[in-house]
């Protein structure tokens, strides 16, 4: 069973969520809010922990439209980058989760890639990828909404997440 975004809402599972816009039929929308490329590689063993590349964060460029409102704007040019998003997350045991692209940043030429929360996952600020197809590259602002959370219910509740990303400690 898929939560609609007012279930979400009503369990707490996604944090920092925009109340006004991010509430959809079926799931709840995300805002991206920083971007990293990658300048390493990384290890994934066969036992152990996995050693994430290293990341070099992209500063948006700051505009100035012609009604005086002012935008922080990415140009990400065709590639794959780190992304996190304003939104958090304390999933309950019995639901997991991923992140789909929304409909917009497709038409544009852009996917978000996401591996599944687990239940138990917490973290302030959920990550993904973005991987940009269009030869031209996209430009995104700060805050815009990019993914769409769609959360399942789940009936293993004995083994809830306790990997080495729990509530961000690898990245420190």
């Amino acid at each position: 069973m898929q939560l609609t975004g007012k279930e979400i809402v009503q369990e707490g599972i996604i944090t920092n969520y925009d109340e006004k816009n991010s509430i959809q039929q079926q799931g709840l929308d995300v805002r991206l809010m920083k971007v990293n490329k990658f300048i390493g590689t990384g290890y994934i063993p066969a036992q152990g922990k996995t050693q994430l590349p290293q990341y070099e964060e992209i500063i948006p460029e700051h505009h100035t439209d012609t009604g005086g409102e002012e935008h922080n704007i990415w140009y990400l040019p065709q590639g794959y980058y780190e992304v996190q998003m304003i939104e958090g997350c304390k999933t309950p045991i019995n639901r997991v989760f991923d992140l789909k692209s929304r409909s917009s940043l497709v038409r544009c030429g852009a996917q978000i890639v996401c591996g599944q929360f687990d239940g138990g996952f917490e973290t302030e600020h959920m990550g993904c990828f973005l991987r940009v197809d269009n030869s031209e590259g996209i430009f995104i602002e700060w805050g815009a909404r990019v993914a769409q959370v769609r959360i399942h219910q789940s009936s293993d509740v004995d083994n809830p997440y306790n990997g080495q990303f729990q509530n961000d400690k690898q990245r420190s």
